[in-house]
């Protein structure tokens, strides 16, 4: 397959990091054409592995004017990534979008617009989706493991840590809830596997030296009854399990670090018995007398995907014209239930943000 000739917008540790991913996972799809930077000293002592073939620009405008470059992705500030992919997509290149995509369902629906005018061309680089933790609890949702699901808990503490550069600045869309809620929100979508009939959310500022929240609690029911809980700490100490699923049968979690998934369920062989509640005083032991369970423990170990398979899925669209797994109509209720919990949660840092009534 002949490379795609790549260019990454942005040399922070978000744009770096995508570089070196591409280099260690995705070498023989893609093949660094350009870096840009609007502070050239960005672009210097930049590591060896990346060769020195590529090309350096300080203005995207000038960038775009490089024929050999096929995809663009953008790791720049929040509030640059809609109208950089626009001009991106207008050049006719391919776009690979950081998250958060937009800073609302307005101006997502701009660049969802310009998607479509350029088909199999914008990319949204919603990676966590291919977390392995998220990828086998889905995996054991689906196949009705924890029996009918009642309730799901993702969490991610990020240290305690009195953040102050850009990204605690709500002038610029930052704070912990806009970096990291997008990246549960897409997971929390794809375990609901309902349609979100409510959102309740409350975020907050506690240590941060900027105006940005770093505490945040969202709560997303479906459709179908499923509660999902997003929890994002700055501020947290002591971290517990980053993802929870409890079922009529059984619960599952996932510790951060570990190498499997552990659910603890009612032994599969048995079967609940109809039986119906006793009016008179109830025995002194607690429980069901009637009937006696047994649970299996299990563990679950974890699929071979990665964060990096966003790239991979990437190239197969653009070479093979495969579908990409995250479509624009999910990557929109993304954007449009992160929208909606900023609004709810009445956090004014970024309630001008807030299009939607």
């Amino acid at each position: 397959m002949k490379k795609i000739r790549f260019a990454v917008v942005g040399l922070g540790r978000m744009g770096r990091g995508q570089i070196g991913e591409i280099f260690k996972y995705a070498s023989s799809q893609y093949e660094l054409a350009a870096v840009c930077d609007v502070c050239a000293d960005r672009m210097e002592n930049l590591p060896a592995e990346w060769g020195r073939e590529y090309r350096k620009y300080t203005s995207l405008d000038d960038l775009l004017k490089d024929g050999s470059v096929e995809l663009v992705s953008l790791a720049t500030r929040h509030l640059d990534h809609v109208p950089m992919a626009l001009k991106v997509l207008e050049a006719d290149k391919a776009c690979m979008v950081e998250k958060p995509a937009a800073p609302n369902a307005a101006e997502m629906e701009k660049l969802c617009l310009s998607g479509e005018k350029h088909p199999g061309k914008l990319f949204i680089h919603h990676n966590r989706r291919f977390e392995p933790a998220f990828v086998k609890a889905k995996e054991l949702v689906d196949r009705g493991v924890l029996g009918k699901v009642h309730y799901i808990r993702l969490c991610r503490a990020v240290g305690y840590c009195r953040r102050n550069d850009w990204m605690t600045s709500p002038e610029e869309f930052g704070g912990l809830f806009t970096n990291w809620g997008p990246h549960l929100i897409d997971q929390a979508l794809r375990l609901l596997g309902a349609p979100v009939t409510e959102v309740w959310a409350d975020l907050r500022r506690a240590i941060s030296i900027g105006e940005g929240d770093d505490m945040s609690r969202v709560m997303l029911r479906g459709e179908n009854g499923r509660l999902a809980e997003i929890e994002l700490s700055g501020v947290c100490t002591t971290p517990g399990r980053e993802l929870e699923i409890i079922g009529s049968r059984g619960t599952l979690y996932y510790e951060g670090g570990a190498k499997t998934v552990h659910v603890r369920m009612v032994d599969p062989a048995i079967e609940f018995r109809e039986l119906a509640p006793h009016r008179d005083n109830p025995p002194l032991q607690y429980g069901n007398l009637e009937e006696t369970l047994s649970f299996v423990d299990a563990d679950y170990e974890l699929p071979k995907t990665a964060l990096s398979d966003a790239w991979k899925h990437c190239a197969g669209t653009l070479r093979d014209g495969v579908p990409y797994p995250i479509t624009l109509d999910e990557a929109m209720e993304v954007v449009r239930i992160t929208e909606t919990a900023i609004r709810k949660s009445g956090f004014a840092p970024l309630q001008k943000f807030c299009t939607q009534k």
